[in-house]
């Protein structure tokens, strides 16, 4: 050990015919046993997670050290052993943020291999942690997550802060809804945007059908709201937000696992309606209002392309 870390320093002259030794960027300062621990903690997950993956690279053993960085590591260390690196990165700002794990891992689109090993190594961190100390895990977390779990994954409460990442891609519609009239108005301009990308008539029905439905509660419960359409190269996205009294958290399970459940604040069968027919249902709730993110597919109906290559 002691000749390894004479060799990061350079106290050992080289020899001629010795390769020359690797050039080591400085340790990091900390202020903070806060910030010491991030770093182990960053070290640690990318050390195992090399393992779990049985790296050849020459690095593989020192990945923990790196992590104390201050340094960009571009010509220090090899590119899977950074990439590694920053996936520890993220992994550490998931669990500080108490954030769906693996919903984050699987925005990545990482290889088989990488998403199950990290899963894997994200979990041995979150057993270790002492309930104790968690101060910070609220009661609306637990519901997030058993939620997500118990529909696999189709239902997911959110923040208002991670409302931004569900409105990126190409703006297709945006409409207000301030009144009733606006209801027919909306499913019409939905349509409309179903029409123009070529969706098979049937999907365009069940699209439309759910947009009403969120579109409807929005003048059942709140003053009023907007609707938007998004869509990117992997979907399409329609955001339905109002200013109202939110969503009760109490009644979250209820509403979102029992067919049928109703009461008068809540939505009904709206979303039960909405897991069957979208990818996923995002909801971010407060008592200043909510937003509610329907991702379905915008695959096009392939005899449209047809006739389009055609004309």
């Amino acid at each position: 050990m002691k000749k390894l870390f004479s060799k990061f320093r350079h106290e050992q002259p080289l020899q001629e015919e010795q390769s020359p030794a690797i050039s080591f960027p400085q340790l990091a300062s900390f202020s903070s046993l806060q910030e010491v621990k991030k770093r182990a903690t960053v070290g640690w997950i990318a050390s195992r997670l090399a393992a779990m993956l049985e790296m050849n690279g020459v690095y593989k053993e020192t990945l923990f050290y790196f992590a104390f960085m201050t340094q960009p590591l571009d010509e220090t260390i090899d590119k899977e052993s950074r990439e590694i690196l920053q996936l520890a990165e993220s992994a550490v700002d998931w669990l500080e943020k108490n954030a769906v794990v693996e919903e984050e891992i699987k925005r990545l689109a990482l290889s088989t291999s990488y998403h199950t090993n990290l899963s894997l190594v994200i979990s041995e961190v979150q057993s270790e942690e002492d309930p104790q100390e968690d101060t910070s895990y609220k009661v609306w977390e637990v519901y997030r997550d058993v939620i997500y779990a118990a529909t696999h994954g189709r239902f997911l409460l959110i923040d208002k802060q991670e409302i931004g990442r569900y409105k990126q891609g190409e703006l297709l519609c945006e409409i207000e809804i301030k009144e009733r009239k606006d209801i027919p108005k909306a499913r019409e301009l939905a349509q409309n945007v179903f029409d123009d990308m070529g969706l098979k008539r049937s999907k365009a029905m069940s699209y439309k059908l759910i947009i009403s439905e969120a579109v409807t509660n929005i003048l059942k419960h709140a003053e009023y709201g907007k609707m938007q359409i998004y869509k990117d190269e992997e979907c399409i996205r329609m955001s339905v937000q109002d200013k109202g009294p939110g969503f009760s958290l109490k009644l979250l399970p209820q509403t979102t696992l029992m067919a049928g459940f109703s009461t008068k604040k809540s939505l009904g069968q709206g979303f039960t309606l909405m897991m069957k027919i979208a990818e996923q249902v995002v909801l971010e709730t407060s008592s200043a209002g909510s937003t509610l993110i329907l991702i379905v597919d915008g695959e096009r109906d392939e005899i449209n392309d047809q006739n389009e290559q055609q004309s």
